[in-house]
């Protein structure tokens, strides 16, 4: 589910406005996602990512159609970031000197901003209870949502945490991606026979790796082997290395936190090293 707003001028000369300048207005962080979702902070491009550093959660989309400005609110979310989703709609508005614009294609006013606030905080609520109507049929072990930094997997255990409140989901979100962590993620190479999916894992360094590696995109099918790339360009099997680490540091329904020491390292080149 999401909220998307358009903010149009309606002057016959039209104010040429950059993303820039909008990220001014705010005075909010951003950045823009790879092709794993991860940020890449201070950057912009044709969807930029807003969000407040000090309450991370699932980050608002900011983007430019000629000259209108394009907003996008991701469902389920924090009631902090809905209601900074419409002190944005509002500072915008106030700055073109209109206080009409586009929500989910109907022409709306300011003024119901608060009457919009609440809407979205029930579908919130909703979108919740709908994830643990899914996952109590077992039919999956975790759904996945996008984070403002990376993306996070939803199980059991999140899903207790929660308890359908909007709150404690806040402090989920905030807590896990305040972490100075390095989400890895894998790059596809294309060997003469087949296409790979390759992690790198390096020394020392408190990484979050997946239980079962996977990709967000329509190549995941095609995907025939999965591998670890360790320190020196050795590689291993991913079934091999995440058999053979330490699950004690649990992340997400998903995701692990490990630190491989050097020994570690070694000991599973030794043991698994392969050729791809």
């Amino acid at each position: 589910m999401a909220v998307d707003v358009k903010i149009k001028q309606k002057s016959l000369f039209k104010k040429k406005i950059t993303i820039e300048e909008i990220i001014k207005l705010t005075n909010l962080s951003y950045g823009v996602c790879d092709e794993a979702y991860r940020l890449i902070p201070k950057e912009i491009g044709p969807r930029t990512i807003l969000y407040d550093k000090n309450k991370l959660a699932r980050g608002i989309e900011l983007a430019l159609e000629n000259n209108d400005i394009i907003l996008r609110l991701s469902l389920p979310t924090t009631p902090k970031e809905i209601r900074c989703f419409y002190k944005i709609i509002e500072t915008i508005c106030k700055n073109l000197n209109t206080n009409t614009y586009i929500r989910n294609e109907e022409t709306t006013q300011i003024e119901d901003n608060d009457t919009f606030i609440k809407s979205d905080e029930e579908g919130s609520i909703y979108g919740l209870k709908d994830m643990k109507d899914i996952l109590a049929t077992k039919e999956y072990s975790y759904m996945q949502i996008f984070g403002v930094y990376h993306p996070i997997a939803i199980g059991s255990k999140e899903i207790k945490e929660i308890d359908n409140n909007l709150e404690n989901f806040e402090n989920l979100l905030n807590k896990l991606q305040q972490l100075d962590l390095y989400y890895a993620a894998p790059k596809l190479y294309q060997t003469p026979d087949k296409l790979i999916a390759v992690y790198a894992i390096g020394t020392e360094i408190p990484s979050i790796v997946p239980l079962k590696p996977g990709i967000i995109s329509n190549k995941s099918k095609d995907i025939k082997d999965w591998f670890v790339f360790l320190p020196g360009n050795k590689a291993i099997k991913y079934e091999d290395f995440i058999n053979n680490v330490d699950h004690n540091n649990y992340y997400d329904a998903n995701h692990i936190v490990i630190c491989l020491k050097e020994e570690k390292i070694k000991e599973l080149i030794t043991k698994y090293e392969t050729k791809i």
